[in-house]
């Protein structure tokens, strides 16, 4: 093996063992059905809940890559189904990735998910059905930084 290609190997080695993103991978936190651990429904969870904060939040929760509150029309907390990002509208292409939604309506989590090309979030009734999708795509996961704000609220119907 040549020297270039020996220090080259090193280097990758040594960037790839330096990583956290394997850490995180495996021990993200996450929300989970039935669980009510979750706070401040509604709101923007990435205002504190973001790589860049040094809150009580992150220090005792973590940040978020994607993080939202869904309600039943009536007004209350949906606390039966999932979301899922989809490559394409209304459950097309690749599932990216599926979150329970916790007992105050919230859904979270820490996991690496890459946005690039977009993605379109669907809602997931308790039995597995799509119940409501976004039509269009989605470059970040901080879902309560439009709805509830620009847009409507993360309705079930």
């Amino acid at each position: 093996m040549n020297k270039s290609l020996l220090v080259i190997s090193l280097i990758v080695i040594g960037i790839s063992s330096c990583s956290h993103y394997d850490d995180i991978q495996k021990n993200a936190k996450e929300s989970i059905a039935g669980e009510d651990e979750s706070h401040n429904s509604g709101q923007n969870c990435m205002n504190c809940h973001n790589a860049s904060s040094s809150s009580e939040a992150v220090q005792e929760g973590g940040w978020w890559n994607i993080a939202g509150t869904a309600f039943k029309s009536s007004g209350s907390y949906a606390k039966e189904g999932s979301v899922e990002l989809w490559t394409g509208p209304n459950r097309t292409g690749s599932l990216l990735y599926k979150l329970a939604i916790d007992d105050l309506g919230n859904f979270y989590t820490g996991k690496i998910v890459d946005f690039k090309g977009g993605v379109f979030p669907v809602l997931i009734d308790k039995n597995g059905n799509l119940n409501k999708a976004m039509q269009s795509s989605t470059l970040n996961g901080a879902c309560n930084s439009c709805h509830g704000v620009s847009t409507p609220k993360i309705l079930f119907k």
